[in-house]
Parts: C-alpha cells; sequence; structure tokens
C-alpha cells in the first residue's frame, strides 16, 4: 500500500505576530527545522498564509527552497463584508479568506491585494473587498477559508440562501478551477456542521473541496507555547478565564497519515491538496539587479563615468599628486564594482550626497563597511581614508559573493527630510518606501514576557532576566547551562517558565519602521514588495525588512539624522562668525594636545560616542594619547570586549604593564595599533589573508562566521587556515592557537570602517569642545531642544546635564528673555542666553514672532507684547509659559522676579483678551470707534496688580521646572546638597547596568501614581526621585510599601531609597533604569543611619589625578 500524501496549505508562520508559532528560520539565519523536517518527509509542498501580511514570503521561499521543499506563498486575507471603505462597530469582526499564488501573475496580484489591504483598507485588521479580489485574481487559487469566513459564518447562522449567493460569486468571479470550499477538524462542534454543509453544497454546485487544518505551531506538545504567544500579543495573561483561547490542541502540522483518518470520509478534499500544490508553480526571481536608472551625460556608460568621477575626485583630495597605492586600489575597487553591476548604486548615491551639500546639509565622513572603499572617499561620499587607516574594501563588497553594496549614509538631523524628499522628486513618490522592521523576542524578553503572562512576581522575574548575558548573540539554551539558572530551574515553576521561553525565543514580536532604511526601485514599489502601514501611522513601509529587500535585487539606502552633525555645524557657524571665518573642520590636526588631554581626564560629557559615563571611566583608564586610540575605543566599549577580557588586555599593554607578545612577525604588522589585542574584523580578515593565504572573498567569510558563532562553518574553515598556515612554514601548534584566539576574540570584533569614520565625528566634537567651548556647549543645547522631553521620567535630561557642565566649565547662562533671546540658544557677551524653543508650549511658530518684534524694538509691557505678536503663534498658553519661565521680567524692570512674575502671570488673562477684542474689533472695521477704550481699562488693571502677592520660592523654582525641565534660579535640593553627597552610593546620572549591588539614592520625590496589585489587591507606587543631576523612575512593591513607605511616600518628600537596579531595554548593554526599593527612610534620618557605615577606600594606584 502505497504511502498517504497531503500537502498543507492552511498555515501560520511567526509572522502570524499574534498567534504563529512555526518558525522559517533558525537562530543562524538558515532554513528552520520545521521546514527541514517537512522537506525530509517528502512533502509535495507547504504552504504559508500569514494573517493579513506576507511578511515571510520571501524568507519561506529562500530557506523552502534551500532544503528542496516546494513554497507555496499566499496569505490568510481579511475580507469585509461590504467594502473596504467601510467603518463601524459591524465592521469590527472582519471575515477570514485563504488565498495562494499559483504563479508570479498570482504572486503580484497578491502583492498588490496585501498592501490595498493595508493603505485602503486598515479597519482594525489590513481588509480587502470582493470587488478588489476580482480586480486582482489572475493567478490565485482561493479556499473558502476557517471558521470565521464569510460562508461559514453564513452557514453557521443558517442563511443557506446567503450560503449558496456567496460561493457562486466565488466561483464566477475567480479564474476557473481556482475556488475550493475548505474543511477543517480539529475537535470543534462547529466545524462539524460546516463541514456538513460544504459537502452538501460541494454536490450540489460541483466546486471541488479541500483539507486543511490552519496549522498554527509546529508539534503537538507547542500548544502551550502557542497560547503563550497569543497571551503576549493580547496582553492577557494564561489563568484568565474571558481571553482569546484557541478551542483545541490540534493546530500543529499533522503527518498526511493524520489527515487521511480525519478525512476519509471525504478523499478529494485530500487529493486537492495535491492537484492545488501542482498548480502552484512560483518562481521569485532572486538574482536579478533592479537598480533604478541613472542618467550619465552622453559619451558615457555608468562604468566610464564612475571612473572619471572617482579621479576628479582624487585629484580634488590630493591636489600635488597622490601616491600609486591610491592608484592601484582604485583600479582594483573600479574592476570588482564593474565586474558586479553596481557602478550605477554609487552614481545614485554620490548623487544625492552632492545634492545634500549643494544646499548645505551636513553628511558625516562615514558609518558602516562604506568607509574602506577608495572609490567611496573620492567621491566624498565618505570622508575616511582607507589606506592611512588600513581598511578593507572587501569588508564593504566581497568579490566572491554577488550581494548588494550597504551604504548607510549620516546626514544632520535637521536635513535628512530634505534628502528623502529629493530623492522622492528625483525617482517618483511611488518608487520609494520606508522600510519595516521586526522586533523579536529576544532571550531577556521573552523571560520577562512569559513571565509576565505566567503571573509571576516581577522581582522573581527580574532576577532570572538578569542571570542572562547581555550581548546580541546571546540564547538562552547557552545561558540556561548556568549554574545559577539550573539552581533556580529547580523550582518548577521557573522551570515552566524557561521551556516556555525556549520555545518563543527569536519569534517576532511586533512591526516597526526602519530608523533610516528606505527602498529606491526601478518601478512602483509595490511590483516588488508588498506595502503596509500602521494603523495608527500613515507612513507607508515594505512588508519586506532590509534583509530580503537586497536579495531581491533592490536598492536600499540608510538615510540616518544624526544630531552630531548639526551641533558640529552650528558650532562651527559660530567659530566662523566669532573667530576665524575660513575654519573647516575637516582640516584640523588630528593630534590636538588640547583634545587629548580633555580626553585623558575623561572630560568628555556631550563629546560623541564618548558621553557616557561607562565610557567616561574607560577614558580615564586607557588615557588616549593618538587618534587610534578613540578607534579602538569605540570598539571596545561593548559587552563582548568587556566580558571577554580583551578590554582589560588592552588597558594593560597600552601602559606597558603587560607585555605584547607576537606569535608570529606577520602579526606584528596587523595588531601593532591595539597592542597585540584583535579588536576589528578587518585584523581577523587581514590575518586569514597574510597567513593562511585566503582570498579576500574568503577572508569575508570567515569575518561572517566568526561574528555569528556559526560553529560548523568555522570548524570547515580551521583545517583551512592550519592547512594555509602551514605553506608559510607556521606550525599546526601555533595556527591552531591563533586561530583559537581569532574564533574567542574576532567573535566580538568591530567594524574598524564604522568606528574609524564615527572616530572621526568623536574626535570633531572633542576638539570643538577643547579649542572652542562656548561656541561647542550653545550647539549642543540647542541640539536638545525638542529631544530632551520636559518632565519624562527618564534616568537623566539631558538638557539639564549639558547646562550643569558648561557651568561647570566656567560658562554663564542668562535666563531666556522675550527682548534678548534667539529662537535658539545663542552666545551674547560671551555668555549662553537661553533659546524661546526651549520652552514648554512656546512653539517654533511662536518664538519666530516674539523674536521677529523684539529685533524691531524691545518689549515694553505685557499688553505691548501682546499688541506686537500674532496672538494665533503666541497663545495664552505660551504667555503664561513665557511669565513662568522668567521670560518676561524685563518688561517689569525693578520688580524682583517672584513679585514680576506673579503679576504677569495674574495679568495673561486680561492682557491677551483685551488684544483679542481690539483686533477683532479692527477687523470688523469697529478698531477707530472703540480705539480709546483699552487704555483705561489698562490703567485699571496696572492698579489692581499691584496687590497680587509675589510667588514663594516654591512656587517660583515648580514654575521654571514646569516650563523649562529643570529649576533654573535655584533648586529645592540644594539646601541639602553635603546632606545627599552623604546618603547616597551614587548619583541618578551615575546609574548604569554594570551596577550589580544594591544601591541608596537620595533626593526628592517629584512625582507619584498609586496602584493596586491585581494578583493581591494591595497597594504600590510608581515613585520618580529627582537629584541634582536628574531622576528615576522606583518601584515600591506592597510588601515594602505597607511596612513603612505608604507614609514617606509623597510628593516633594526629601526621602532616601535603598535597593536594587534593573533596566528596562537592557538587551542592547544599555537600557533605562529602575530602582525596585527595599527600604524607603526620611533623608533628614540617613545620615544618622548611614554616616556608622561610612567607609574610606582609596586607589593607590589612580594617584591625585582623578
Amino acid at each position: 500500500m502505497s504511502k498517504p500524501e497531503f500537502v498543507h496549505l492552511h498555515n501560520h508562520s511567526e509572522y502570524s505576530l499574534m498567534d504563529g508559532v512555526i518558525r522559517l528560520s533558525d537562530k543562524d539565519g538558515k532554513p528552520s527545522q520545521a521546514l527541514k523536517d517537512l522537506a525530509n518527509s517528502g512533502a509535495k509542498g507547504f504552504a504559508v498564509t500569514d494573517h493579513g501580511n506576507m511578511y515571510g514570503a520571501v524568507e519561506f521561499y529562500s530557506n523552502a527552497k534551500a532544503v528542496g521543499l516546494k513554497a507555496i506563498i499566499g496569505c490568510e486575507m481579511y475580507i469585509s463584508k461590504g467594502t473596504r471603505f467601510d467603518r463601524g462597530h459591524s465592521q469590527k469582526e472582519n471575515c477570514h479568506l485563504t488565498v495562494l499564488a499559483k504563479n508570479f501573475e498570482g504572486y503580484q496580484n497578491l502583492m498588490q491585494l496585501c498592501s490595498i489591504a493595508f493603505t485602503e483598507g486598515y479597519y482594525y485588521d489590513p481588509r480587502i473587498d470582493k470587488e478588489l479580489l476580482a480586480k486582482h485574481s489572475k493567478g490565485l487559487v482561493v479556499l473558502s477559508g476557517c471558521l470565521k469566513s464569510e460562508l461559514n459564518q453564513s452557514i453557521l447562522s443558517g442563511d443557506l440562501t446567503q450560503s449558496e449567493k456567496l460561493v457562486t460569486w466565488f466561483r464566477d468571479n475567480l479564474e476557473p478551477d481556482s475556488y475550493y470550499l475548505e474543511i477543517m477538524d480539529h475537535g470543534i462542534e462547529k466545524q462539524k456542521q460546516v463541514t456538513q454543509a460544504l459537502l452538501d453544497m460541494s454536490k450540489r454546485t460541483g466546486i471541488p473541496l479541500v483539507a486543511t487544518n490552519d496549522c498554527h505551531y509546529w508539534k503537538p506538545d507547542d500548544h502551550e507555547a502557542h497560547d503563550a504567544r497569543v497571551c503576549i500579543a493580547t496582553g492577557r495573561k494564561m489563568a484568565d478565564t474571558e481571553r482569546l483561547k484557541f478551542d483545541s490542541h490540534e493546530f500543529y502540522i499533522k503527518s498526511p497519515e493524520e489527515m487521511h483518518k480525519l478525512f476519509s470520509f471525504a478523499p478529494e478534499s485530500l487529493s486537492s491538496t495535491l492537484k492545488i500544490a501542482e498548480m502552484c508553480n512560483l518562481k521569485i526571481p532572486m538574482d536579478q539587479m533592479l537598480l533604478p536608472e541613472f542618467k550619465v551625460p552622453p559619451g558615457f556608460d555608468q562604468n566610464s563615468y564612475l571612473e572619471h568621477l572617482c579621479l576628479e575626485g582624487l585629484k580634488e583630495r590630493f591636489p600635488a599628486g597622490y601616491r600609486p597605492e591610491y592608484a592601484e586600489r582604485l583600479t582594483y575597487e573600479l574592476g570588482v564594482i564593474k565586474r558586479m553591476g553596481f557602478s550605477g548604486y554609487f552614481l545614485i548615491v554620490w548623487d544625492f550626497i552632492k545634492h545634500a551639500r549643494s544646499i548645505g546639509v551636513p553628511v558625516g565622513p562615514g558609518r558602516g563597511s562604506g568607509a574602506g572603499a577608495i572609490v567611496a572617499y573620492s567621491l566624498r561620499i565618505t570622508n575616511a581614508d582607507p589606506l592611512e587607516h588600513r581598511l578593507l574594501f572587501e569588508r564593504f563588497l566581497n568579490p566572491d559573493r554577488k550581494s548588494m553594496p550597504d551604504l548607510d549614509i549620516d546626514f544632520a538631523d535637521t536635513g535628512r527630510d530634505r534628502i528623502i524628499a529629493y530623492v522622492r522628486e528625483k525617482y517618483g513618490a511611488e518608487c520609494v518606501a520606508q522600510i519595516i522592521t521586526f522586533g523579536s523576542l529576544g532571550a531577556k524578553l521573552v523571560i520577562r514576557d512569559v513571565g509576565r503572562v505566567l503571573d509571576m512576581p516581577l522581582m522573581q522575574i527580574d532576577e532570572i532576566a538578569k542571570k542572562i548575558p547581555v550581548g546580541p548573540n546571546v540564547h538562552l539554551h547557552e545561558a540556561m547551562q548556568g549554574p545559577e539558572l539550573q539552581e533556580l530551574a529547580k523550582d518548577p515553576q521557573v522551570k515552566r517558565l524557561l521551556d516556555l521561553s525556549l520555545k518563543l525565543e527569536g519569534l517576532k514580536r511586533h512591526t516597526g519602521v526602519h530608523a533610516a532604511g528606505t527602498l529606491i526601485t526601478k518601478e512602483p514599489v509595490v511590483r516588488y514588495t508588498p506595502l503596509a502601514k500602521g494603523a495608527k501611522s500613515e507612513v507607508v513601509t515594505t512588508q519586506y525588512d532590509g534583509d530580503i529587500c537586497p536579495k531581491l535585487g533592490l536598492l536600499k539606502v540608510d538615510f540616518l539624522g544624526l544630531r552630531t552633525l548639526s551641533i558640529i555645524d552650528d558650532a562651527v557657524k559660530f567659530v566662523k562668525k566669532r573667530h576665524d571665518p575660513k575654519f573647516d573642520i575637516d582640516a584640523i590636526p588630528m593630534d590636538d594636545a588640547k583634545t587629548f588631554e580633555m580626553l585623558r581626564t575623561a572630560k568628555s560629557l556631550a563629546v560623541f560616542q564618548l558621553d557616557s559615563q561607562g565610557i567616561r571611566d574607560l577614558l580615564f583608564r586607557i588615557k588616549p594619547t593618538v587618534f587610534d586610540d578613540i578607534v579602538s575605543l569605540i570598539a571596545l566599549f561593548r559587552p563582548g570586549p568587556m566580558q571577554s577580557g580583551m578590554l582589560d588586555m588592552f588597558v594593560e599593554r597600552k601602559h606597558g604593564r603587560e607585555e605584547v607578545v607576537y606569535d608570529v612577525p606577520l602579526l606584528e604588522s596587523i595588531l601593532k595599533d591595539t597592542y597585540g589585542c584583535m579588536v576589528f574584523q578587518e585584523q581577523v580578515m587581514e590575518i586569514s589573508k597574510k597567513l593562511a593565504g585566503f582570498t579576500p572573498g574568503e577572508a569575508d567569510g570567515l569575518r561572517k562566521a566568526m561574528g555569528k558563532k556559526i560553529h560548523e562553518d568555522l570548524e570547515k574553515m580551521r583545517s583551512k587556515f592550519i592547512a594555509g598556515c602551514g605553506v608559510n612554514k607556521i606550525k599546526d601548534k601555533i595556527a591552531t592557537k591563533i586561530y583559537d584566539q581569532m574564533v574567542k576574540f574576532g567573535g566580538y570584533g568591530f567594524n574598524k570602517s564604522h568606528s574609524v569614520a564615527y572616530g572621526i565625528v568623536a574626535y570633531q566634537t572633542a576638539y570643538l569642545k577643547a579649542n572652542y567651548p562656548i561656541e561647542f556647549m550653545t550647539a549642543v543645547l540647542t541640539s536638545e531642544i525638542g529631544h530632551s522631553s520636559i518632565g519624562a521620567e527618564d534616568k537623566e535630561n539631558k538638557l539639564v546635564t549639558y547646562l550643569e557642565e558648561a557651568r561647570r566649565m566656567g560658562m554663564t547662562i542668562l535666563p531666556p528673555d522675550v527682548n534678548k533671546s534667539e529662537m535658539r540658544f545663542d552666545i551674547q557677551d560671551d555668555k549662553i542666553r537661553f533659546g524661546l524653543l526651549a520652552i514648554k508650549n512656546v512653539g517654533s511658530g511662536a518664538a519666530e514672532t516674539i523674536v521677529a518684534a523684539a529685533r524691531e524694538k524691545p518689549f515694553i509691557s505685557l499688553d505691548e507684547f501682546c499688541a506686537r505678536v500674532d496672538l494665533h503663534a503666541v497663545n495664552k498658553k505660551a504667555v503664561e509659559s513665557l511669565a513662568k519661565a522668567g521670560a518676561l521680567d524685563g518688561i517689569r524692570p525693578g520688580e524682583p522676579p517672584h513679585a514680576a512674575r506673579a503679576r504677569l502671570l495674574a495679568a495673561v488673562d486680561e492682557s491677551v483678551g483685551r488684544q483679542q477684542k481690539v483686533r477683532a474689533d479692527l477687523d470688523r472695521g469697529q478698531g477707530l470707534l472703540f480705539g480709546a477704550a483699552p487704555e483705561a481699562s489698562i490703567a485699571a488693571s496696572q492698579s489692581s496688580l499691584s496687590e497680587i502677592k509675589p510667588l514663594s520660592e516654591h512656587d517660583t523654582l515648580a514654575f521654571e521646572r514646569e516650563v523649562l525641565g529643570f529649576y533654573f534660579s535655584g533648586h529645592p535640593l540644594l539646601s541639602v546638597k553635603a546632606q545627599l553627597k552623604a546618603t547616597a552610593t551614587h548619583e541618578v546620572s551615575q546609574l548604569a547596568p554594570s551596577i550589580t549591588t544594591p544601591v541608596r539614592l537620595a533626593g526628592m520625590i517629584s512625582k507619584m501614581r498609586k496602584m493596586i496589585s491585581k494578583k493581591t489587591g494591595e497597594p504600590w507606587v510608581i515613585i520618580t526621585l529627582e537629584d541634582l543631576t536628574g531622576e528615576v523612575t522606583m518601584l515600591c512593591f506592597p510588601r515594602t510599601y505597607a511596612s513603612g513607605a505608604n507614609n514617606l511616600a509623597k510628593i516633594g518628600a526629601f526621602v532616601a531609597a535603598t535597593g536594587r537596579l534593573s533596566f528596562k531595554g537592557e538587551d542592547a548593554g544599555a537600557g533605562t533604569p529602575e530602582l525596585i526599593i527595599d527600604e524607603l527612610i526620611p533623608l533628614d534620618s540617613s545620615a544618622t543611619k548611614f554616616a556608622k557605615r561610612l567607609r574610606l577606600k582609596c586607589d593607590v594606584t589612580v594617584g591625585t589625578e582623578k
């Protein structure tokens, strides 16, 4: 008897973000075990039909092809009963329909349907309608759908007439033999009812049946992980009874035997799966180049024009001539680019960067591996000399493997959108789209998500999550081999958490818009990728992410907005205006003594990449003396190098406390700049080329295998490396030692091209801070406008931090003043004047009209101010904010600020109202008739204002903080500054993930939110604590709250809080800190309590410098 055959045609991968658990790829990006098993079982095909999207279509197609499995691309579409434009309560429950692509035309129609569902039909879900389906039906097979289909709902409601109408419509409006009645059996009673009706309908109409299983997970025992996945997506607990829950455990990929047993009563429904699989023969072109056309001048083709531009560019770079190595490198790179067909790519990028420079938008010196190309350097796409810094072209473009280049470009954040607008205009809006991103359930995040749906205590979840190392390639399976997690796993609840987390780790969790990724296509984007749009967003994105689009031959460019470039640009404008009109930031000396002295003493706050507390501590240890030290520092300040010991090795060797030994002389030329440490990926590539004779392409392959820790590939390359070293007379034992070091440290290696490019930006900002401090800090403060959220519960308000830094550097900060302030921060009489835009509720329109009016003549009273500014832009709220900030103090000269602000605030309503009435009268032509009235009312109001009591100091400061984000003229905590210092182990600005011991913070409660535990009904609070450096969120759970904290937790209270730090978003090795409070006491009693525990700790190795 022959083995039964069956093809699954209705299946949900992890890209069904709410309830799909079938993986398409493993953690290394290779085909998943589920796909391998299907291929090994002899399956004649498998379909992926995710809910309303095609996010995973090409990933599935590629991986299925790799394992010899026929990929059937489809989508379980949401279809409106009426039209896709209908809205209203009745449209919330959208119907389901299974749609499959037979061929490339069907695939393109499916992309159109999926795109329009998002861009036109989105209402709770992306929806199509029947009109749209009929219009785009060519090349499609349609199955009638699950219990949520319109057909099955009409059957269940008993409306058989409507059911007949529906099947007739689908049969008549689709291609012949392309509509099937879909039957399922998960042991659900309603399915049996529907199946009987569909059997009868099939006999009456001749429309064939097809059996599916609506698979949502791989194996039967995945059902609980699937349930947890649903709860994570819907924000519910697994113990909740009233929630979305599948009615059975049968939604797994069943064997052909199981499906034949279930549907033995309808054998044609089983054979239909094979027939449909045979009909579906989609081939997606994956090896073509689909660059938009770039027109070149007459007499050139793209290759010759690129060469011409590069040669001219090198002449501009080196007016006195350049060394032969530059010409040789250029010839080599152009040859590779021409052979791979990428000349047009470089011309497109060169063109929009040239446009950016022509309109004054600053462009960064480079980003990522592109800085390693002399072609990019000669075209001024990048500004780091690859020969001077020993950067490798192969790190950017592997000549042995054809894949699209990936140039990431930094523009000043204020100009980025202008460049994207230029590209849209040049190539057509329909040919440009932003790229989607997918957030995944990383090792720490999945623990937190699963712990939440299991309703485990937050502190317990936090304890488990902290046992997982930080880093990009951290996986739960490896972390669970550690003794700490193994000990915790002895608790059955923790074991359940870990088991479920293992099954869900790495699954796609949510979508986002890539911060910079933009697709530029030859024809409208929708011909190459379906489009998506969020429910609350107008941004249209691709449905394929930034890894997939280049595989289709599409041009992806990352247009990044880098705020630091705006800071440099603003600072340079100040320098040119105040000191040297010819100042050129790209021509500064790279060995400036003042710059390195500042960096050696770690005074790098506000310096690009060298700003955080952690990297400042590292600066102090490394004490950089040359630019290469900065380049290395940027590469070393990451979890991998720090945890592996590489960082400590670098520091010790830099200062001569550890000897640098090279196993073979050839290594010295490669590793000398990093004191014998393998810091960069390029060093690993050079070692493999020089010692073992790897080709440039092979060297890049080794680099990738090490970065992704692909064990299988690393072992293959080990034997090749050792054999290659043997040719160079290097003994196997030494070759093995070198290879082991490469595997250990090379996996943490950083992209040197990126480090050099960002090192240039870091050095430029450091140079400006050291040599032009007021110009630099004024630009830095301006850059924080709109970024440092006033009142946000972040660990630090950067505007406050940088104002304090400016004061520490000896600068005077002048208050905002409507007669003297510009829109942004400005330099006046060698002092920094506060900008109007930095005041809450004062928008750009308001600031602009105030500055313009003040330039004509100073404001002399509130009424005159209201008469001269545009009150549509400067509304009542803006005027109140100006008064609270002290920006109107100057129009009441001679009065103390407390009194002036009280009287101004009391007069705002009347002054604004009066001027609005005057303008309304003028608009009606009545101004002359009533023109004298306001003067009498002004006099009356002025006399009444003299009776207004001045603001208290507390209120004055509170108002400043409300609209500026900090206390400008003082601080409530200044009176207890010494007590804060004696009590706290850390200031808020010093909190970092590296702190693992309990901490004690001291400050003032500025915000508080009362909560009720869902589990016990007990009260607890979320507190915002503020000290003189910033603010932090603290969690005071029921037990601590009930033990006395409830009496202390009041806004304005001065307290000391002891507890443990937790970090939100720490997968990236950083994150926002929260303190889980163990003890909360009044600040005034803390000095006595903690004085007994005072210890002095001296580090004799540091000396007096720190």
